[in-house]
């Protein structure tokens, strides 16, 4: 016998007499588990993609040679297209991760635990106001 104190795990299964113990209830139920993409980073990827690619195509199209279009102009105006396909580009994406990740989803078994408080009893003495 050690002099150690106990743990509260330890103390809570030496209730005192005349306490009522909490309701335990347990359940099992089953869950789905799957690996879901997070859209918006997607989403922004693609735009990124989208910008990138609208700067290169802007920078080496034929006809940049001559000044007629300041390069800033033109990529302004192209970018506004690369983002919004980009972000089509980026979501379609997403979904067909999602459906992959739907497919590979798994069934687990959880276990569900309530633990309801014990009733207090009414033997304490009433106070007299």
């Amino acid at each position: 016998m050690s002099n150690a104190p106990q743990s509260p795990a330890e103390n809570d299964t030496a209730a005192p007499t005349g306490q009522a113990e909490p309701q335990v209830e347990r359940a099992v139920d089953q869950v789905r588990v799957r690996r879901a993409p997070k859209y918006p980073v997607f989403i922004f990827g693609g735009i990124i993609l989208g910008i990138v690619v609208t700067f290169v195509a802007v920078s080496v199209a034929p006809g940049r040679n001559d000044d007629s279009t300041p390069f800033l102009q033109a990529f302004g105006y192209f970018v506004l297209y690369g983002i919004a396909i980009g972000a089509v580009v980026g979501s379609l994406v997403a979904i067909v991760i999602d459906a992959i990740s739907n497919r590979r989803a798994r069934r687990v078994e959880t276990e569900r635990v309530t633990v309801d408080p014990a009733p207090e009893s009414d033997d304490r003495p009433e106070l007299d106001r």
